[in-house]
């Protein structure tokens, strides 16, 4: 019988010295149950005691996940229990998770998996938003915010040199969700600014309102990005973030603010207010309180240089077939002056993108964003892009064909053929890269750039261990013969597979596992149909890259796009 699965992997977590603590379980579930529910191991009523220490994320209900936690209520137990093991045992990577299932004993673990599995509690899945959805067709409050607008403006302005240098938040596109209480907090006292201060006793609930009408329409800016702090270590770092705030900063819950292109500034300031105190929220201070200064200030020049995207405006968009090509041929638009059509470029010292990996332009590109490449016009047309975008641009660049380049010089081909035998182990015979996803391929790329591509990894301008001890060995005319020879080579286009219908990929791919819609009956799966979209995003993510360890999960996830993941996502959060 299915049971007793589920004591043979709740002794798993201890041994089986109390094995006869679940002979008494295991005779009441033998008696027949409807097939649909499946007995339970362990007393609910005491895992609600329990379920006490786990409410703050995710809720008695099992389906508050005020901290961007999943849903559990009405998960199979087993399914919670594999999952506690997974945190336990390294299988799956979170901190807090492994503290709690390491305290939990046999009994424990058996009550409060038998408490969640009992609920019944609806599913929201994508929050709706319905107050900000109204609140922007509301043109008259918007209007008669207007008298009491310019007071908010004077700080809280996109391009005033004040908020450049102080810790100010950017309101644009904030949903009314969170706009409204977070200033009633300020009015009520309970939240306190200096500045703030003086529109205590000012506005009324009817000025609130329209203030957040006012913000709520505005589409979000990005700030400058700054000049200190390391936006890669960020990332990684900001996956703790990610179940509430969005994987790039960009929040899918209006009651949760998006830190994406907020300022620098702001961000270091109350991630700190927030790590010593100064700001009160448990669930904010919960994960902050580990994070050194340069940890915050890391994690902060991510998150602001990332480019925010208002949930709330795209969903009122009209809504466009999923049409990544389309989508990248426009973004690719702003790179044709330098790139050439279609990425076949003819300016000497440009590269070409055609005949390029999507992972590698979408590394390299992000590689300009984070300023682990130097090049200033390309820092600053990059700088916008989000990492969707940048990931549309790489799929129309790698469809596109590369075209013979003329030569450049006259520089000795069969010297450079000599040399690169030493090329060939990873950019492959001839500059086509076998791994192209990793390293690039060098053939038919222009001459000029790949001779100020290879002295910048021989300089340290471009940092890579390999490439600097192979660069620094060569001459100046050794590395202009080398370019030359790859330059005259023919490049190939690279095997490209687009990103696929959400509709599609779900129907083939996932609903054999997770059911259909997402309703799973499979034993140990679990249930999709109206999760919280950051989650399964993160989720995903986390298969990509490691930190979860199922084998058929990181099979599955590793040949998706973020385009085809954060659609898949979507689709589950609307069931």
């Amino acid at each position: 019988m299915r049971n007793f699965s589920l004591v043979i992997l709740l002794l798993a977590l201890v041994g089986c010295d109390q094995a006869s603590v679940f002979s008494h379980a295991i005779a009441e579930s033998s008696v027949e149950q409807p097939a649909a529910k499946l007995p339970l191991v362990g007393d609910a009523g005491k895992g609600w005691q329990l379920a006490k220490q786990c409410a703050e994320c995710h809720g008695l209900d099992g389906a508050s996940a005020r901290s961007g936690a999943p849903f559990i209520a009405g998960l199979e137990q087993e399914y919670l229990i594999r999952s506690m093991l997974a945190y336990r045992n390294g299988a799956r990577n979170h901190a807090d998770m492994k503290l709690v299932s390491e305290a939990l004993n046999t009994m424990d673990l058996a009550d409060v998996t038998a408490y969640y599995a009992s609920l019944e509690t609806a599913w929201r899945g994508a929050v709706a938003g319905q107050q900000s959805r109204s609140i922007l067709w509301d043109k008259k409050a918007r209007s008669e915010a207007q008298h009491i607008v310019d007071g908010c403006r004077s700080c809280h302005s996109q391009v005033d040199r004040y908020q450049k240098k102080e810790a100010i938040p950017n309101l644009d596109g904030m949903p009314a969700e969170y706009f409204i209480p977070t200033l009633k907090s300020y009015v009520s006292g309970s939240r306190h600014n200096e500045i703030m201060a003086n529109f205590k006793n000012r506005l009324s609930d009817a000025d609130i309102y329209n203030l957040a009408a006012y913000f709520a329409a505005r589409t979000p800016q990005k700030s400058q990005p700054p000049e200190e702090g390391d936006p890669v270590n960020g990332k990684i770092a900001a996956r703790a973030c990610a179940g509430c705030h969005g994987y790039d900063g960009n929040s899918l819950n209006p009651h949760i603010p998006n830190l994406a292109g907020q300022s620098f500034r702001y961000l270091v300031k109350a991630s700190k207010d927030y790590r010593d105190g100064v700001r009160q929220s448990q669930l904010m201070r919960a994960p902050l309180q580990r994070l050194s200064d340069k940890t915050i200030i890391n994690i902060a020049a991510y998150y602001s240089r990332q480019t925010p995207q208002s949930q709330l405006h795209k969903d009122i968009a009209s809504a466009t077939a999923f049409n990544p090509l389309a989508d990248g041929e426009k973004i690719a638009a702003s790179c044709n002056s330098c790139h050439g059509e279609n990425g076949n470029s003819s300016k000497a010292g440009v590269p070409s993108l055609t005949g390029m990996h999507v992972k590698y332009i979408v590394s390299a590109t992000q590689a300009y964003q984070h300023g682990q490449r130097q090049h200033p016009a390309m820092q600053d047309i990059v700088s916008f892009y989000s990492d969707t975008d940048i990931e549309k641009a790489a799929y129309f660049y790698a469809m596109q064909a590369p075209e013979p380049r003329a030569a450049q010089s006259k520089a000795n081909l069969e010297t450079g053929e000599q040399l690169s035998a030493a090329c060939g182990n990873c950019h492959g015979e001839l500059g086509v890269s076998t791994d192209p996803a990793i390293t690039p391929s060098l053939a038919g790329q222009d001459e000029s750039y790949l001779i100020a591509a290879t002295q910048a990894y021989a300089n340290g301008k471009r940092n890579h261990d390999g490439m600097k001890d192979v660069t620094q060995k060569l001459s100046d005319q050794e590395i202009k013969d080398l370019a030359a020879y790859f330059s005259a080579q023919a490049a190939e286009q690279v095997e490209t597979y687009l990103p696929d219908d959400p509709a599609r990929l779900v129907k083939e791919r996932c609903s054999r596992c997770h059911g259909e819609r997402g309703y799973s009956d499979m034993p140990g799966v679990p249930r999709l149909a109206g999760q919280i979209e950051s989650y399964i995003v993160l989720a995903m993510k986390e298969y990509q890259d490691g930190l979860r360890k199922d084998k058929s999960m990181v099979a599955m996830a590793g040949v998706l796009s973020l385009l085809e993941i954060k659609a898949i996502a979507a689709y589950y959060a609307k069931q």
